[in-house]
């Protein structure tokens, strides 16, 4: 069960995706992007940075993969359906945000297959580390239930001075 969340939960998530997006997309600009100015808007400035009319379409691209991630893992829409499922909607619904944003934006040219191929590894790079980022939370929070479950066990021992309900002849209900 997810705990409730507040508006500032969302918009941190928002806000530290287009941070992630705006550091990649620097080292990019620093890397390639003297030879990707002419032909993309994303390097419009070459490595002098990142323009800002495509700041605001990454910072859209932000909010509406939230959008997303509220939809698919959440209980408000998608209930009741496998994790594989709703990943599998969420990678796809992203992919077609994206796609939309660089027909609509010229991110690059949509007739060379070098960009897409780019795209395509930088997003299964990124969905992968993602994911591994994802598993290593949730193994490290499963370590920290089970070790505060056996304290609690181990408290709940101790109080009751080590006599289960077995050995002390029964329930309290019973022996009263």
């Amino acid at each position: 069960m997810e705990e409730r969340r507040t508006v500032f939960d969302y918009l941190a998530r928002v806000f530290g995706m287009f941070g992630g997006m705006v550091a990649l997309m620097s080292v990019f600009c620093l890397l390639f992007g003297e030879s990707a100015k002419g032909i993309s808007t994303m390097f419009a400035l070459g490595k002098n940075g990142i323009a800002m009319g495509t700041l605001g379409q990454y910072f859209l691209v932000s909010v509406l993969t939230e959008l997303m991630r509220i939809v698919f893992f959440t209980d408000i829409l998608v209930k009741d359906k496998p994790v594989v499922f709703r990943t599998a909607g969420m990678v796809g619904s992203e992919i077609f945000i994206i796609v939309c944003f660089i027909c609509l934006f010229g991110w690059f040219p949509v007739n060379m297959w070098q960009p897409w191929v780019m795209f395509f590894l930088c997003f299964l790079l990124c969905f992968a580390v993602s994911t591994a980022v994802t598993a290593w939370r949730e193994r490290a929070e499963n370590r920290r239930m089970e070790t505060a479950l056996r304290k609690l066990k181990q408290e709940g021992k101790a109080e009751s001075g080590g006599i289960s309900e077995n050995e002390a002849g029964g329930s309290a209900e019973e022996r009263y």
